[in-house]
């Protein structure tokens, strides 16, 4: 057996090092690719805030009698307020947004079979965030600058809640017909391969089988939507009442809890659309 040098072997071992290091460096690019992909967005960054405001706010909760720290649910609530206070900040992008989106909506809306989805998006979706996002502004504004601006920021940010509701109740709709759309694609697609015969498989039929994988995780993209609508439906009909924290609908507590599940599942949704 030829047997190698001291030095010859701890080259090889150094070799070994640096490829495991490259490794690292490309896994670290590619988290980066998707940190940048997801912080650029204005809507997957107010997500990311979303969750730790929640977050935030659930271990101030869970921490009111720690008696070792008396200081760390206070400073927690306090944080979850000013972030909240941030994402108002965010929203000032959102009016022209979903004004685009309005004057576009049937156009750009997407390839479907059925109009009615095309139809809501825009007369209901973009229309209720139209009277939504001036009205949050107004609030924001009457919270910060209550003595240059004298209006019951309370009151408007009750009202905007209203259009808020009526936009989840359309996003939930849309999202039930394109659910049905993709699994009206898939029963088809099915049959295709059913039908198809030994020889044609080998030929087409990894095609098909791509297309109902791209189908399959489109379906799962708007399952999640649908249980983020099913999540915020409440606590955005509570917000509309001004006293909400009185707790007339549901408690300020499960208001928050259900707003912390919401925000984890859309994270979770905008991940899986991001890694495919």
């Amino acid at each position: 057996m030829l047997l190698r040098s001291p030095t010859a072997r701890w080259k090889n071992h150094l070799t070994k090092i640096h490829i495991g290091e490259e490794d690292d460096i490309v896994d670290l690019k590619h988290h980066k690719t998707y940190y940048c992909k997801f912080s650029a967005s204005t809507f997957t960054a107010d997500q990311g805030l979303k969750v730790l405001q929640w977050s935030s706010w659930a271990v101030s909760y869970l921490t009111k009698s720690n008696r070792s720290n008396k200081h760390l649910s206070e400073s927690l609530q306090k944080l979850s307020r000013e972030i909240s206070m941030a994402r108002h900040s965010l929203r000032l992008y959102g009016f022209f947004q979903f004004l685009e989106k309005y004057r576009n909506g049937l156009k750009a809306s997407g390839d479907w079979e059925n109009p009615l989805i095309s139809k809501i998006e825009k007369y209901v979706m973009a229309a209720s965030m139209l009277f939504y996002h001036p009205l949050e502004h107004l609030a924001y504004a009457g919270w910060q600058m209550p003595k240059l601006v004298k209006v019951d920021a309370n009151r408007y940010s009750a009202m905007s809640n209203l259009f808020l509701t009526s936009y989840i109740v359309g996003d939930f709709w849309t999202s039930c017909l394109r659910l049905a759309e993709f699994k009206k694609k898939l029963s088809i697609l099915d049959e295709i391969l059913t039908e198809m015969k030994a020889g044609d498989k080998n030929k087409s039929g990894q095609r098909i089988l791509e297309q109902q994988q791209l189908l399959l995780g489109k379906v799962r993209l708007v399952k999640l939507q649908i249980l983020c609508c099913l999540l915020l439906f409440l606590p955005s009909i509570n917000w509309s009442i001004q006293n909400w924290t009185a707790g007339l609908l549901i408690s300020e507590q499960t208001t928050n809890g259900l707003m912390l599940a919401e925000s984890y599942t859309s994270v979770y949704q905008s991940l899986c659309g991001m890694l495919g």
